[in-house]
């Protein structure tokens, strides 16, 4: 009954007080962890700190629910934590269950950095963006039309190839760089397709950059950051 009386009670107040009522309410100063066992695809969530009674004003009635999620999923930066190369399933398991209209609320997402893989069916080795992880930037565009910000990790998982050719640059590896250049650019060119990215983050928790390929991402616009 407590709950229900609160419900009518902020429900008598403007709305423009009432979102400034769920920000202290819905929102923790930490990142939420997505994840799943890999298996079932069922979506985790992990959130430090989260208060006891964290979300208990979304069962208050349907009106307070609708609004408050806009906080919930907006004010939020949600972290995909998976090293393997189908974090995209997770991703398309998390906005399916969130549903189209909560996953246009959503700002701010951490993925993985699209993994550069080489083919090792050509005579001369090229690189190329791994065809799963263009599919996730594709449904971060579709499924997420208010983000503003993506970050994405670099790791030992994701940027073999790309450090192998970075750190020498002998005449023999000539080739292979601009192909790595090359890779590089279709990332950036996905991003381009995503209306209302605004920033675009580079976490490297794998060392740093080589110099040309920090000049390629400088141009681009990215932010490069040290892992956390």
């Amino acid at each position: 009954m407590a709950s229900s009386n609160t419900g009518l009670g902020l429900l008598g107040v403007p709305r423009n007080i009432r979102d400034k009522i769920y920000q202290p309410l819905l929102v923790i100063p930490h990142p939420l962890y997505l994840f799943s066992d890999g298996a079932s695809l069922k979506v985790g969530l992990f959130a430090p700190d989260r208060p006891s009674q964290w979300l208990a004003l979304l069962h208050v009635n349907r009106q307070l629910r609708n609004e408050a999620v806009k906080t919930l999923y907006g004010s939020h930066q949600f972290v995909l934590v998976d090293t393997t190369r189908i974090q995209t399933n997770l991703l398309q398991s998390f906005l399916d269950l969130i549903g189209p209209i909560n996953a246009g609320y959503l700002r701010h997402v951490c993925i993985n950095f699209p993994v550069v893989v080489t083919d090792s069916q050509q005579e001369m080795k090229t690189l190329h963006v791994a065809e799963i992880d263009l599919l996730g930037l594709r449904l971060i565009r579709e499924k997420c039309p208010g983000l503003t910000t993506l970050e994405m990790y670099v790791h030992s998982e994701n940027s073999r190839a790309l450090a192998t050719t970075a750190t020498t640059m002998t005449a023999a590896q000539s080739e292979v760089s601009q192909n790595t250049m090359a890779a590089l650019a279709q990332v950036d060119a996905e991003l381009k397709t995503i209306p209302s990215l605004e920033k675009v983050t580079i976490r490297l928790f794998s060392g740093p950059l080589a110099l040309e390929v920090a000049q390629l991402v400088e141009s681009f616009g990215w932010h490069v950051l040290p892992g956390r």
